[in-house]
């Protein structure tokens, strides 16, 4: 069955969602095609993709929502017909560490594959991912090993291995002392740190209040 990948990040083959996919094509033999969202025109390449048998999205989730570029490229996408029996998939890194900050994203993603009549695989989420680009190898080998066994049963089951899923969503809820720390850091504005540096970086700070959806 012929699989494409699909990278959502607007930051293409720059981002945390580049080094998640290449560790998921590493467990397998016969390794997928990649198409980067950014890259592509969105109608184009909604017509390539209707030709595989499955979707595979990898994308980061900011604040709550997906990046625009895979928005826009969703909505370009037209159901296969029922008989065709095709299948899509989500793997979704963010910088919030607790699952339950992607649970609407997870909900969307089961719903938008139901009505483009694709067989749901599940949605892959792994929390506290923000700097997997800048860690070492020590702290990521847990993880690269997780993605590397999910591509390996995938490509020999056609499933996202429950196991592998359920463990990476962990931790579901900040709770004990990493909670007590949090509501610290928020409390004494040590947590905007982290947020302000780029901001400053890339001389927006001043637009750190805008709202551009609205």
């Amino acid at each position: 069955m012929s699989t494409i990948i699909l990278n959502g990040s607007p930051k293409g083959k720059s981002g945390n969602s580049e080094i998640f996919i290449q560790q998921f094509i590493k467990g397998m033999k016969t390794p997928c095609e990649v198409k980067y969202i950014c890259k592509e025109e969105p109608r184009t390449l909604a017509e390539y993709v209707r030709g595989f048998d499955t979707i595979i999205f990898v994308l980061p989730m900011y604040i709550h929502s997906m990046p625009g570029v895979t928005m826009r490229f969703i909505e370009c996408l037209e159901p296969s017909e029922p008989s065709e029996n095709k299948s899509m998939g989500f793997i979704l890194q963010g910088g919030f560490p607790e699952a339950t900050q992607y649970k609407y994203a997870e909900k969307y993603f089961g719903s938008l594959s139901e009505e483009l009549n694709r067989n749901y695989l599940g949605t892959v989420i792994k929390g506290n991912s923000a700097t997997v680009y800048m860690m070492s190898n020590f702290m990521t080998r847990k993880l690269f090993r997780s993605l590397r066994r999910l591509g390996e049963i995938y490509e020999k089951t056609h499933t996202f291995d429950k196991g592998i899923t359920e463990a990476l969503k962990e931790p579901r809820e900040l709770t004990g002392f990493t909670l007590k720390m949090m509501k610290f850091a928020t409390k004494t504005g040590l947590i905007n740190v982290m947020w302000d540096k780029p901001l400053k970086q890339n001389g927006v700070f001043d637009k750190n209040l805008d709202r551009p959806f609205i």
